[in-house]
């Protein structure tokens, strides 16, 4: 059953995290796919949050120089071999547009690089940011402690961010009751 507080609360969190730029409508949306397929994918949403926001800033159409696309920027090979883990039937690139499929595949692909790196933050989400074959091809030519993982540092710190805005947020809702 979904937690309606919860809910509210991260789409005031993606509204305040897309600078306002976000429609109060596109926020619940977006909020609710977050939601549940964190609570699926066994990934705290904030996190997911905070991977949005740095990836595009939650900007929907939002493509890289090196073809990622939309909210989580996906990259299209990736898109696709996900797809067909999710059993869409089809996936065109362009499907990477769609925020609630974005968002699925993106939720997956974290889930699957967390468990893949036993849940080592710095290195599951760099890898998330540069591809695993290219973070594998790297540690082969240093030891991990060599990497800077500034990607990885970065969604971290916005993680902290997201989280003690949520923690405060909760106290508000619980005080307002």
């Amino acid at each position: 059953m979904a937690n309606e507080k919860d809910i509210t609360i991260l789409k005031k969190l993606v509204e305040e995290f897309s600078y306002g730029q976000m429609t109060s409508s596109r926020a619940t949306s977006l909020a609710k796919v977050i939601y549940f397929e964190s609570r699926k994918r066994k990934i705290d949403p904030l996190l997911v949050l905070a991977v949005i926001h740095e990836e595009s800033s939650f900007r929907v159409r939002a493509v890289s120089p090196r073809g990622a696309i939309g909210l989580m920027q996906i990259m299209p090979d990736t898109g696709r071999e996900i797809a067909s883990n999710l059993n869409y039937r089809s996936h065109q690139r362009r499907d990477l547009f769609d925020p609630t499929r974005n968002i699925r595949i993106g939720v997956w692909y974290l889930r699957w690089l967390k468990k893949k790196f036993n849940h080592n933050h710095l290195l599951f989400l760099t890898a998330y940011n540069m591809g695993l074959g290219r973070l594998i091809e790297l540690q082969k030519g240093m030891p991990n402690s060599k990497l800077r993982f500034t990607y990885a540092r970065s969604v971290l710190a916005t993680y902290r961010e997201v989280k003690e805005r949520y923690r405060n947020l909760r106290q508000l809702y619980a005080h307002a009751q």
